[in-house]
């Protein structure tokens, strides 16, 4: 448990709190998807299906995020210097060759 009133939550909190992490996470922070999900966990059994569709798509939104976000960071990393100066515009530290 984060605190120790999570083992108090009701239902209608417990929604409230997994809406507005959800929310969150579109604000290019699919972290926070993940802390939805983890924060979860100690309740799994007993969660409605509302608060399990904002799980379950706070756990599509990660997995999409960051496998969108390593795509580009691997695509960039290889080849920044072949890109010439639009490389190196899109750095934002420039190291030296």
């Amino acid at each position: 448990m984060l605190v120790p009133e999570d083992d108090r939550l009701d239902e209608e909190k417990m929604l409230s709190v997994a809406k507005k992490l959800w929310i969150v996470g579109f604000f290019f922070l699919p972290w926070v998807w993940l802390i939805n999900v983890l924060f979860f966990l100690p309740y799994r059994k007993t969660i409605n299906e509302k608060i399990k569709w904002y799980l379950k798509f706070s756990l599509i939104g990660f997995f999409v995020y960051t496998s969108i976000f390593m795509a580009w960071m691997g695509i960039f990393l290889v080849n920044r210097n072949s890109w010439g100066e639009r490389g190196d515009y899109l750095s934002v530290v420039i190291p030296f060759d």
